[in-house]
Order: structure tokens, then C-alpha cells, then sequence
């Protein structure tokens, strides 16, 4: 999603189905030119690993939680359940 400041807001998990209680998907591309790749269980998320391919700013929603980081290129942000950095 594009936020109202042009910049992009990636947001985890918005609609995981019950029948997927834990799993993992690896290669997800998100507008601004982010990769994802994140795993869950129990539907709850366990981490998350972004590489940015263009840089600037980016918004990573988890429910309410926002999460805010400023990327360069090539830049990987790997974040634990509470979009902490690990």
C-alpha cells in the first residue's frame, strides 16, 4: 500500500487463512521494490526478512503494530515478531 506520504507501508499476515496455522512463504515482491520472505506459527508471525531493491522509506504493519525503516539498496532488515530488528 502506498502511504499518504508516497511512500510504501508492507503489511504482514492481513488475511491468513485458518487452514495455514504455520508455514513459511519465501520471495514475495511488494510495490517499492521490496522482497519478502516471512514464516509463521500457530498464526502468529515468527520472523521476517526484507531486502530492499530501491531504498527509502518503508512502513511494515502487523496488525496495528508500524514498524518504520529508512533502506538503502541491498539493504536486508530481518525482524522478529514485534518487527524488531534481530
Amino acid at each position: 500500500l502506498k502511504t499518504t506520504d508516497g511512500t510504501f507501508e508492507v503489511q504482514l499476515l492481513p488475511a491468513l487463512p485458518s487452514a495455514w496455522p504455520a508455514g513459511s512463504v519465501k520471495g514475495l515482491r511488494a510495490r517499492g521494490g521490496y522482497e519478502v520472505d516471512l514464516s509463521w506459527n500457530d498464526g502468529h508471525l515468527v520472523n521476517t526478512h526484507v531486502i530492499s531493491t530501491l531504498g527509502g522509506i518503508l512502513h511494515i504493519r502487523l496488525g496495528q503494530r508500524i514498524a518504520v525503516f529508512t533502506t538503502k539498496p541491498g539493504d536486508i532488515l530481518l525482524l522478529n515478531e514485534n518487527l524488531d530488528k534481530i
